[in-house]
């Protein structure tokens, strides 16, 4: 039963390591905890200049919520919204304040704002690193103004201290 061909690779084993190796080989930028957790960090830091609690929610490229937290006493509704304006932003590849006038009456996107999954507040920004986008992230708590002031802040002070990341391509 157990013959020399025992420990030749079978054609399943040979296409199991081809698919890997083609999988790894295609891999695609992301984000890190570590690099998460310095979004989180730096979107805390710039939240305590408005003094407001706020919910952050990074989003990975599918879409994919990565990285949660609530400060205290953020408003509950917020939970919800930092995901959808993450997942927005990820989902269409743009900031959500850039959305909200393309679903107005008339425009291009009309009816889009209906789907429960978009969120066509601002606060919502994707993530760009050298073209490519490795995810969004979403902040709620504060005014439209606000959460848009501490969404991009959050990157511009991030690429400060680790690399370049940008809302746009």
């Amino acid at each position: 039963m157990f013959g020399q061909d025992e420990h030749r690779p079978s054609q399943l084993d040979n296409w199991i390591n081809s698919a890997l190796t083609q999988q790894l080989s295609e891999r695609q930028p992301s984000l890190s905890l570590d690099d998460a957790q310095a979004l989180g960090r730096n979107a805390c830091l710039e939240a305590r200049i408005f003094n407001i609690p706020i919910v952050f929610s990074l989003v990975d490229a599918s879409g994919h919520q990565r990285y949660f937290f609530s400060q205290d006493n953020a408003l509950l509704v917020s939970h919800s919204l930092a995901y959808q304006k993450a997942w927005t932003a990820v989902a269409l590849k743009m900031a959500t304040h850039e959305l909200a006038p393309l679903v107005q009456p008339g425009a291009d996107l009309y009816g889009l704002q209906h789907d429960k999954r978009i969120c066509c507040f601002a606060g919502g920004v994707p993530c760009w690193a050298n073209g490519v986008l490795v995810g969004a992230i979403g902040i709620s708590g504060g005014s439209v103004e606000q959460d848009l002031a501490i969404a991009s802040n959050t990157l511009r002070r991030f690429s400060r201290e680790h690399f370049e990341l940008t809302s746009s391509k």
